[in-house]
């Protein structure tokens, strides 16, 4: 079996993926749908973005990947169509590992050992899993080693009504609806990130379990001083809460407090999670596969449960695709804490699935399907795709 075409897609859906139900783009960059969020640092799109790909092999059999852009996706696309993709026609896709380390020291030499570089090579992994799981008959847990859950444990991810009062009646509900948690966005200052995390306590109940994200918003005094907060309200784990570049400082919070410290996001291989894990500088671990690929999500995982440090899958703005491939990933980990479901970006995930991705009473149903359990209704990608791309022999 050889890879004999691949399709690039740019995915744009004109839909505003909104972090607190505000609908202002304060900051928009001229000529885009950039923006800046007036709490936040980081660049945020008006329209939902992706990079989809492809794989066609000679006896017939698709793999189906996904690298997250949520920002000018057709970086990866051009990484995908110009050097990834004229590597990978002629190859055999059950090779996974040998593809993967190709594909990482093609150009790391020159700085690009990971950002977009790292998620071109994820859509290409994913795919491969996609397509081993179809030649083997098997759903990817399976090959990952698993099933250890069918079922997964989750947590909402924002609570994105625009007011506190609306916030909490949400989280109240979602908890009779039988989510296991959700998990606040904080960095909105510190007197108001204070209040909000008590208020939403006493609206979710006692039994909730609940977790924040700062955005590498605060400061290592400020840090200190929230996490002691969120430790006596129950709170289960603070995630980002100092730049991603500080590590010590991650350290010391770690050392500091008895609530948990959640790193992963900005991370993408295991070259990059060693040095967090060997000094103890997080203690969950947040892969993200639409970043890491399933083959370095692994492995990941796999250092991680050496450390004896518990596995919380990350999930940013993806399609079906790219959510289907977490859950596989996160049904076959010893280690596994949680997964974040991004529960109103659900109904678009599924958009391009033909049988969509299904939660029931809070828990998610990992699919049992070969590959990544899912398969794609292309009618309907195309009409979401902006820009179509091919390889061929």
């Amino acid at each position: 079996m050889h890879i004999t075409r691949i399709d690039i897609y740019i995915y744009q859906l004109d839909q505003h993926y909104r972090l607190r139900g505000v609908e202002e783009t304060p900051g928009l960059l001229p000529g885009t749908d950039y923006f800046f969020e007036p709490h936040w640092r980081q660049a945020y799109s008006r329209k939902i973005e992706s990079c989809i790909l492809k794989l066609t092999t000679d006896t017939g059999l698709i793999g189906w990947g996904e690298a997250q852009a949520p920002l000018l996706p057709e970086t990866p696309a051009s990484i995908l169509k110009n050097l990834f993709g004229p590597f990978l026609l002629g190859q055999n896709p059950l090779r996974r590992e040998w593809i993967q380390d190709q594909l990482y020291h093609m150009n790391n030499i020159r700085g690009h050992g990971t950002g977009y570089t790292i998620d071109a090579a994820s859509a290409i992994d994913i795919a491969l899993w996609d397509l081993a799981g179809k030649h083997y008959n098997a759903p990817i847990c399976e090959l990952l080693g698993g099933p250890v859950n069918t079922e997964l444990t989750a947590y909402v991810s924002g609570l994105r009504q625009p007011t506190l009062e609306e916030q909490c009646e949400a989280a109240s509900r979602l908890m009779q609806e039988g989510y296991a948690g959700i998990k606040l966005f904080l960095g909105h200052g510190l007197q108001n990130d204070l209040t909000s995390l008590k208020e939403i306590r006493n609206a979710a109940g006692p039994n909730a379990r609940l977790f924040c994200d700062c955005l590498w918003r605060y400061r290592l005094d400020e840090a200190l001083r929230l996490g002691r907060a969120l430790d006596a309200e129950g709170y289960e784990f603070l995630e980002a809460p100092l730049s991603p570049e500080d590590l010590p400082g991650h350290r010391k919070l770690v050392q500091s407090l008895d609530l948990a410290v959640a790193i992963g996001e900005a991370l993408r291989t295991p070259y990059e999670f060693l040095p967090w894990l060997e000094p103890r500088a997080l203690e969950i671990a947040q892969p993200d596969v639409v970043r890491s690929g399933l083959t370095y999500a692994r492995k990941i995982a796999t250092l991680a449960e050496a450390h004896r440090i518990p596995v919380a899958p990350h999930v940013g703005v993806c399609t079906g695709i790219g959510m289907a491939a977490t859950w596989q990933f996160a049904a076959a980990l010893p280690n596994f804490l949680i997964q974040e479901f991004q529960l109103e970006l659900t109904q678009t995930a599924n958009n391009i699935l033909e049988t969509p991705l299904q939660a029931q009473n809070g828990r998610l149903i990992v699919p049992q399907g070969p590959g990544i359990g899912v398969h794609v209704n292309e009618e309907a990608l195309a009409s979401v795709t902006t820009q179509h791309w091919e390889c061929t022999l």
